[in-house]
């Protein structure tokens, strides 16, 4: 990212990040909480400008830091850190199974016990919970529309950076035919160029549903010039498994609203040949060429007929959370490139079984709302929500895309805007169908919500 590059003024910014960062903390902590929510997200996605921030005191800390202002910030103001979800049980099984796994996963490969946070394993297993804490602290922060709406511009205008740079950097390379050397990941740092595909393609499909309920013309447009945007960048990173993801939240929009969508698609289907560059065309076709897969995807097989072989061994447990990366299986991979089999392999049935229904849970959440709100916006962030885990789950089917901040942070941040969307759409609506009236007896905490 090159923030203030063409003003003369990159080598201020990290400084003014982290005094910003300074600031956002205290007002969080003595003012309002939703301040440092607001500084934090627009620079989930922003990994390598997150970097700026590591060699200043705790800077490599910051989203720890955020999180901690925001807590203290509710906790003055005397509100809740935890509101109620129907997410919160689940989340709670899954993060203790998650924990006890680890602890299983140091007898496994005989290494040190996670007494503290010196020990690797432990140090990931607290970053992956704490993306599930962006849902309880960003729905207790964002209570009007007004703020919902503040987020979302922080979340567009993050998203503008990320595409903005990935731009510049690659504008001036030759995507005539595809190379290896053409990939490149932009902001998003180490989750690489198919975890920044991953991501385009779910931001894309999310922006397409906000255009597709939107009236206002000039919103409209500047909607499906940002989606544009994500797909410039998502056909660059040359990700086979992020074009599949695109394509399947593409068909999703067309069966639940936008008809016309099932017809562009079938016409794309005739003549992608003719539109889609030529380096795109050869990643595409490089993937079986006489007779065989190219070497990116038959690593993927083997790995995944290895992971497979590691799953039998221990299916309803696994081997222990985050084990397969230290196992040495297969040559120098540390990942099975598949999210689900990576699960299986290290927490078992039982732990694919929670992942499983947590991400069914999450696309429920936002199908509920797009069925039950009549306020055109609060039922477009429900559909392109839905559309977000489409994506999601479809993408994770070809590696990690999940664990993740820079990648899955907008969607814990979304799952909770959904959550508040519900209350505003009772609010504003003020009355509840019958279904939304039986769901609220079952569970008061969350008026409207489907149940899942």
């Amino acid at each position: 990212m090159h923030l203030g590059l063409h003003l003369g003024l990159h080598s201020y910014v990290p400084y003014v990040l982290y005094a910003g960062a300074i600031v956002a903390f205290l007002l969080s902590v003595f003012w309002r909480p939703q301040i440092g929510v607001y500084y934090l997200v627009w620079l989930l996605p922003l990994q390598t400008v997150r970097y700026l921030l590591h060699p200043f005191p705790q800077g490599e800390l910051f989203v720890d830091w955020m999180l901690l202002g925001v807590v203290l910030g509710l906790l003055r103001r005397g509100e809740s850190i935890v509101p109620k979800t129907p997410l919160n049980w689940l989340l709670v099984i899954f993060g203790l199974f998650s924990y006890l796994s680890l602890w299983r996963g140091s007898f496994y490969l005989g290494a040190s016990m996670p007494w503290w946070f010196n020990d690797r394993r432990l140090q990931d297993w607290k970053n992956d919970m704490a993306m599930f804490l962006l849902l309880p602290l960003v729905l207790s922060s964002i209570k009007s529309r007004k703020q919902l709406m503040l987020l979302l511009v922080l979340m567009a205008g993050s998203v503008v950076l990320l595409n903005g740079s990935f731009y510049r950097t690659t504008r001036g390379r030759d995507f005539s035919h595809f190379n290896e050397e053409l990939r490149y990941q932009g902001a998003m740092g180490w989750a690489g160029s198919n975890g920044l595909a991953a991501f385009e393609a779910q931001a894309g499909i999310f922006l397409l549903a906000l255009a597709a309920f939107e009236k206002r013309r000039l919103l409209k447009l500047g909607y499906l010039g940002l989606a544009l945007s994500a797909v410039y960048c998502l056909l660059f990173c040359f990700s086979r498994g992020g074009y599949v993801a695109f394509l399947c939240g593409w068909l999703f929009l067309g069966v639940f609203k936008e008809r016309k969508l099932l017809i562009v698609l079938a016409l794309f289907a005739v003549v992608w040949q003719a539109v889609v560059p030529t380096s795109v065309q050869e990643r595409i076709f490089m993937t079986y060429q006489g007779g065989e897969l190219d070497h990116s995807a038959e690593s993927r097989v083997i790995l995944w007929d290895d992971a497979i072989r590691a799953f039998e061994g221990d299916p309803l447990f696994g081997t222990g959370f985050n084990t397969y990366a230290g196992m040495g299986r297969v040559g120098p991979y540390r990942d099975t490139h598949n999210l689900y089999l990576k699960i299986l392999v290290e927490i078992g049935i039982v732990g694919l079984s929670l992942f499983l229904w947590m991400l069914a849970k999450m696309y429920r959440l936002g199908y509920g709302l797009f069925r039950f709100a009549k306020d055109p916006l609060l039922a477009s962030l429900g559909l392109g929500f839905a559309g977000w885990m489409v994506c999601v789950f479809v993408a994770n089917f070809f590696g990690d895309r999940w664990n993740y901040l820079q990648i899955s942070g907008f969607t814990w941040t979304l799952a909770a805007v959904v959550v508040r969307a519900y209350t505003l759409a009772e609010q504003e609506e003020g009355a509840q169908p019958a279904e939304a009236a039986a769901i609220e007896e079952r569970e008061p905490q969350l008026v409207g919500a489907p149940a899942v």
